[in-house]
């Protein structure tokens, strides 16, 4: 018992589970069009990869801008100033909506740059139709993503996963009608998941406006007189930019990473999305601790609570620590048996339940560096952890990639494990940079 308390489940538990199984729902319509479209054959589950691969990118830098609002509100929240939040909700907005385009930008020079690295031809001509029709949902995603970091910020936190859950069970639903055509549906394969994505999240979007507007969550009159101001749309940007680019580092890594497994051929392409599309639930789950160490930690200064700032933190590191070393053995004991989600390759299977043993290690630094960057995005230190993932991924693990996985032949198993020094780079870093700052701001 003294040890539950010590991880502080009580207070832990009713805002970080929400918040996970949002951020897991976040991943899950990539997944589940892996899943899906893996059962037409080893070309399009390779082209889902690319496509994924590119698009994860953006949209990994949107979010990020979006975890601008959260300390911001959460902070007013604990101020107690209400009016304050929606001004910084409604200039969240226009952040946002100049973030989709430029997201949508973003994907489209990213698509011309993959394409130029070598990929099997049939892919590339696989791909194209399901990477324009997602890339067009980034507009509704980042309205909803608005909305949702807004309440989050207020403590906020069953909506945005219920919202989340609904859509991405819609997203599963429609990918059986669109992908295969059941019941009368047209089978539009490959495009009909990208469709399926696309409609989920205007669902979201709308449902989330609906909520805010009808449950009394935003104040008409306080919304009328807020403005759109540079002071305001600077502190977003103030947080959101670095947190975004923080994202991107990663994710780009990941992505490069796919790059360089796809010139190895479809098949260790095919496995390498089989891998990271189990890898990535975990790590969602795990920046959802990272999103509640944002809302407890920026109410606790708020307050100026640094002690409790501090516990807090602590607790949800241990979380981490406990969910990720779940997970990890989790991935282990099934590596013979997940593949087989995704695909009737036996080759392909036998390639991803390597590379799963490779996530193993890493599961544990991996949702460290998640949750400590969420816990310095709570005492707004956003320009450091930056440089830390820079340097992490780019001067650390893409590097070693080429020597492990190409020099040395180690393949897609050799670029899995320069990954991992990756994160266990960052993961010390973040750790050891939050305990340094938050003592600073205690004195």
């Amino acid at each position: 018992m003294r040890f539950w308390n010590r991880l502080q489940w009580r207070h832990n538990a009713p805002l970080a589970l929400p918040v996970v199984a949002g951020q897991v729902g976040h991943i899950a319509a990539s997944v589940a069009d892996s899943v899906m479209v893996g059962r037409l054959g080893t070309v399009p589950l390779a082209a889902v990869s690319l496509a994924n691969s590119i698009l994860s990118v953006p949209l990994v830098f949107g979010i990020g801008m979006a975890y601008g609002l959260t300390p911001l509100v959460a902070h007013a929240h604990g101020q107690r100033r209400s009016a304050k939040g929606q001004q910084l909700f409604k200039n969240a907005l226009a952040v946002n909506l100049a973030a989709a385009l430029l997201m949508t930008l973003m994907a489209f020079a990213l698509a011309w740059g993959a394409e130029q690295t070598g990929q099997d031809p049939r892919v590339l001509e696989a791909y194209r139709p399901y990477f324009l029709v997602v890339s067009l949902s980034y507009i509704p995603f980042m309205l909803f993503m608005a909305g949702k970091q807004y309440l989050e910020g207020m403590g906020e936190t069953q909506i945005p996963m219920r919202l989340s859950l609904i859509g991405n069970s819609l997203n599963v639903v429609l990918n059986a009608l669109l992908i295969y055509g059941w019941l009368g549906f047209p089978e539009w394969g490959m495009t009909g998941a990208g469709i399926a994505t696309l409609i989920a999240r205007l669902y979201m979007a709308a449902g989330m406006y609906w909520f805010l507007v009808r449950k009394g969550r935003i104040n008409a009159e306080v919304w009328t007189a807020a403005r759109v101001t540079v002071h305001r749309v600077w502190a977003l940007l103030k947080l959101g930019v670095p947190t975004g680019f923080q994202y991107i580092f990663e994710v780009s890594a990941f992505a490069i990473s796919a790059w360089i497994i796809g010139t190895y051929g479809a098949t260790a392409l095919a496995a390498h999305q089989v891998a990271i599309s189990l890898a990535s639930i975990s790590y969602m789950a795990a920046t959802g601790l990272g999103a509640a160490a944002t809302i407890r930690i920026g109410q606790y200064l708020g307050q100026r609570d640094h002690r409790a700032a501090r516990e807090a933190a602590t607790s949800l590191f241990g979380l981490t620590v406990l969910f990720m070393t779940f997970t990890g053995l989790l991935f282990l004991v099934g590596r013979n048996v997940f593949p087989f989600l995704y695909t009737d390759s036996a080759e392909v299977a036998q390639l991803a339940g390597q590379l799963l043993v490779v996530a193993t290690l890493f599961q544990i630094s991996d949702g460290m560096q998640a949750t400590a960057l969420g816990a310095l995005r709570g005492i707004q230190d956003v320009k450091m952890p930056t440089l830390f993932t820079f340097i992490a991924y780019y001067v650390f693990a893409l590097p070693l990639e080429w020597v492990i996985g190409t020099y040395f032949d180690g393949g897609a198993v050799g670029v899995w494990i320069a990954l991992a020094v990756g994160l266990t780079v960052a993961a010390g870093a973040m750790t050891v940079r939050f305990y340094q700052r938050l003592a600073v701001l205690a004195k």
